[in-house]
């Protein structure tokens, strides 16, 4: 999924990108720091910048990628080189100015935005995003605030930076500069400044930083709704009432939709009742699946309803390879897939070591963690009871998800174990966070 976010100078652009992406867990991409990146090559092939032809050839083998450390900080680099800090000085941001006004230039580093901005869930800034780089994105937002709004931050953050010339300063000035900007912007004739006719238009005169992000989280929870593909009228109903029996005997709620994204997925979940895979289904947006034992299906009622919310028996007899199989097939179709690393249902609801499975699967089919944790399935039917408690109360919390490339690099031994390491932390760490919020 794709985020833009568009605007003139002052409005608050690229806080609230950076604050949207962390909300989200998205990735934010800093458009800056590519052309930075690109001047730095340019210095670095010793060109200069007044030579189009060249600087326009360089362009064309511009290689620029971004990594994220262990400490998620990310890395610019150009080539197999980093360049997150060469790229920080005065010299390169002023030759990226110079360089960026290249229609050619421009083309070039446009193609490896959509690249970057394909590959992952991505919020871009920038000034034609929404209209030039991304005219499809998912949600396309453009902040506005009035010239006097916009001079006043400038002049405050002037202040606070540079106290000691503060007498320097002249708010007319500023305010003048940036009436001339949006001039410049809006009648440039590459790319101009305007709002695309889909955008979602705010205006931060008067709004905190926190006020925007939640308001662009409601939008992009709303635009989340209505990506996800249409279930099926038997599914639907299925869902339908069993989604209705939770909520009106367990009165179940709903964490962290807003991390829940369209395409294939493992929704990993914590194991301690047989309430856990329609709980856990019945609070997804959309369709899934799930594994349940054979013998389930030759129940009459319960068979059917199972196999209508897309479950798949497996043999107690049959291979893991085949079960392997079978679930690396529905993923590499697109679907999502729930399943309980822990192996087995918890004796006293604490969260178990995790198996194997998981790594295995997430690295051949280079997927996405979804980690879930239920919390009152426990209560209203541990493994101890032949029956269920038809009351109580459950919360389903979906938490950030764990992107496979934060894998990628590592050797299979090292991956297989981090993977269930990062897995387990978020279990446990929605564990704490959905019983603190239990009502009590």
């Amino acid at each position: 999924m794709i985020i833009t976010i568009d605007g003139p100078s002052g409005t608050g652009k690229s806080t609230i990108a950076r604050e949207l992406a962390r909300a989200l867990h998205f990735t934010f991409f800093d458009t800056g720091a590519m052309y930075r990146s690109f001047a730095w090559f340019v210095q670095n092939q010793l060109v200069e910048p007044t030579d189009l032809q060249k600087v326009i050839s360089l362009s064309a083998d511009f290689s620029f990628s971004i990594e994220t450390d262990s400490q998620r900080a990310k890395q610019y680099f150009v080539g197999q080189t980093e360049v997150t800090d060469q790229i920080r000085s005065e010299s390169i941001s002023s030759l990226a100015s110079q360089i960026a006004k290249i229609p050619e230039v421009r083309e070039s580093l446009v193609r490896i935005q959509r690249k970057l901005g394909h590959s992952s869930h991505a919020v871009f800034e920038g000034r034609d995003m929404g209209t030039v780089v991304f005219p499809e994105a998912d949600l396309k937002i453009f902040l506005t605030a009035s010239p006097e709004i916009r001079a006043e931050r400038r002049y405050q953050e002037l202040l606070t930076r540079f106290p000691d010339c503060a007498d320097s300063f002249n708010f007319s000035q500023i305010l003048q500069d940036i009436v001339q900007r949006d001039h410049n912007d809006t009648t440039r004739l590459i790319s101009p400044l305007k709002q695309a006719s889909d955008a979602v238009l705010i205006d931060t005169s008067h709004l905190s930083i926190q006020q925007i992000v939640h308001q662009i989280v409601e939008l992009h929870k709303e635009r989340v709704r209505r990506v996800f593909p249409k279930m099926k009228w038997s599914y639907w109903l299925v869902y339908s009432c069993a989604r209705l029996f939770f909520r009106l005997f367990f009165r179940l709620r709903v964490e962290g939709l807003e991390y829940f994204r369209p395409g294939a997925g493992i929704i990993a979940a914590n194991h301690v009742s047989l309430y856990d895979p329609e709980v856990v289904s019945v609070s997804c947006p959309e369709e899934v699946h799930f594994l349940a034992k054979e013998s389930l299906f030759r129940i009459p009622i319960l068979g059917r309803l199972i196999r209508i919310l897309n479950s798949h028996p497996v043999s107690r007899d049959g291979s893991d390879a085949a079960t392997f199989r079978l679930i690396l097939r529905l993923l590499q179709e697109g679907k999502k897939v729930i399943l309980f690393p822990e192996g087995s249902r918890s004796d006293d609801g604490r969260i178990q070591p995790l198996e194997k499975g998981l790594p295995f699967l997430v690295q051949k089919a280079k997927c996405s963690i979804y980690p879930v944790y239920v919390s009152g399935a426990f209560e209203a039917w541990p493994r101890s009871r032949k029956f269920p408690k038809l009351r109580g109360r459950m919360t389903c919390s979906f938490g950030p998800p764990i992107e496979w490339e934060e894998f990628e690099k590592m050797d299979k031994k090292e991956a297989m174990q981090k993977i269930n390491e990062r897995t387990r932390e978020a279990l446990c760490a929605l564990k704490i966070q959905t019983e603190e919020m239990r009502p009590r």
